[in-house]
């Protein structure tokens, strides 16, 4: 993959291509579930585990923010990991990087679904930018957000999640106009895409080695009785059954179904994180884990927080992080090794939308994490469609580096590395 993109980026260097990639569409693959490439979905080579792409490495990490005052344009800003400091990539002598000539920003033309940096190596970012047409630009780049080099358009994508690569190939979720889901294989050398799965359900979010978790379900739900309440509350029955999709032989071997005579199908959930895959069962308090090759289930703990039926919590990990299991909204960290549940050590809230809330993690490294550690009011002006100027009262997030350790222990001891406007 490194020689790869790097062959593709020495081409382009060589062509002297450095502005922003206003018109470099045409220069794409278009990828479509209608084209050839996409109908043969053959193995690939590789044979490295799955792993999904984040915003940054141990070198740095990127964000996107407004770069003018009608928010019709946005620019990349590089957080340098190493020594904090938070930077604009652009080298154009007396550049304001607040226009279109600036190599560091992109147009609303371009980008007003989103555009977002992904690390693929040590040299390559993966750039994609998305539209409302609706559809999904491809480019390769270099580590400064520069000399793109485009790889293919992704057509009728209504939203592309859960991105990751075995260095060869880029793996997605696509979310099709009408409500259908594929699992795509994208060629990162030639662009051609291929169709390895479709379905109506969401997958499970997450990648086992070389294996998505898909999701079928036979149900029946109850015929409305016009109480508004039972309506609501009456759970349907049949079975849910989650599957290993194998992207090299797109072979669908069942992992593990449950049965509305067995379980409330409204009280298990299924995650997966770092590779592995967990259950919660919300009102039993038990968190299990069960293994893709047997299809055993090993129960890690009884002892979470039980929540009564026809009740709602919110039981999502964060993080498992030297092997505790850190959760969003549980006050609990569960060792997924040993079964020992503890009291979660907190540290001082960040208050945003009104109340307090833990650090969010945005990037996990070896041994320390990239999280939220403080905010700040911040008033922005911008520009109506009127051209009226107007105030809006946000925040100033800062960026902070902080070991695992001390994270799991309540310990601020941040190192903070850059900061950016919401």
């Amino acid at each position: 993959m490194k020689r790869a993109c790097s062959l593709l980026l020495t081409a382009l260097l060589l062509a002297g291509c450095t502005a922003a990639p206003a018109a470099s569409e045409s220069a794409a693959s278009t990828a479509t579930a209608e084209t050839p490439a996409a109908e043969e979905a053959a193995p690939t080579a590789s044979t490295e585990p799955l792993h999904l792409l984040q915003q940054g490495d141990e070198k740095q990490y990127y964000l996107t923010e407004s770069a003018n005052a009608d928010q019709t344009l946005v620019r990349f800003r590089i957080v340098d990991l190493t020594t904090g400091e938070n930077t604009i990539p652009c080298d154009v002598e007396g550049c304001t990087h607040d226009n279109e000539d600036c190599p560091a920003v992109w147009s609303r033309e371009t980008w007003d679904f989103g555009v977002s940096a992904w690390v693929l190596d040590e040299d390559t970012l993966l750039i994609a930018s998305s539209t409302s047409a609706p559809k999904t630009i491809y480019y390769f780049a270099d580590r400064n957000c520069q000399n793109l080099t485009p790889i293919a358009t992704v057509e009728d994508a209504a939203g592309i999640d859960l991105k990751c690569t075995d260095g060869t190939s880029l793996y997605f979720l696509l979310t099709r106009e009408g409500g259908f889901y594929e699992i795509c294989r994208l060629s990162l050398a030639d662009g051609s895409l291929a169709v390895l799965w479709e379905g109506a359900e969401y997958p499970v979010p997450g990648v086992i080695g070389r294996d998505f978790v898909v999701k079928t379900s036979d149900l029946t739900y109850p015929a409305p009785t016009g109480d508004l309440i039972a309506d609501a509350t009456t759970p349907p029955t049949g079975t849910v059954t989650h599957s290993l999709l194998n992207v090299d032989t797109g072979e669908v071997r069942e992992l593990y179904t449950y049965s509305s005579d067995d379980w409330n199908l409204d009280t298990l959930d299924a995650y997966i994180v770092n590779g592995r895959y967990y259950q919660i069962d919300r009102v039993a308090g038990t968190l299990n884990t069960i293994d893709p090759a047997t299809g055993e289930v090993r129960q890690i703990t009884d002892q979470l927080p039980a929540t009564a039926p026809g009740t709602y919590a919110n039981y999502m990990p964060q993080a498992v992080l030297d092997s505790w299991m850190v959760f969003y909204d549980l006050p609990v960290t569960v060792n997924v090794e040993t079964g020992e549940v503890r009291q979660r050590a907190e540290l001082p809230e960040n208050y945003w939308n009104g109340y307090g809330h833990q650090p969010g993690i945005y990037l996990q490294l070896k041994d320390r994490l990239l999280v939220d550690c403080r905010y700040e009011p911040y008033t922005r002006t911008g520009v109506g469609t009127d051209g009226t100027p107007y105030t809006v009262e946000t925040t100033h997030i800062y960026l902070g580096l902080i070991s695992i350790e001390d994270f799991l222990n309540g310990v601020p001891n941040y190192t903070e590395v850059g900061e950016y406007a919401t």
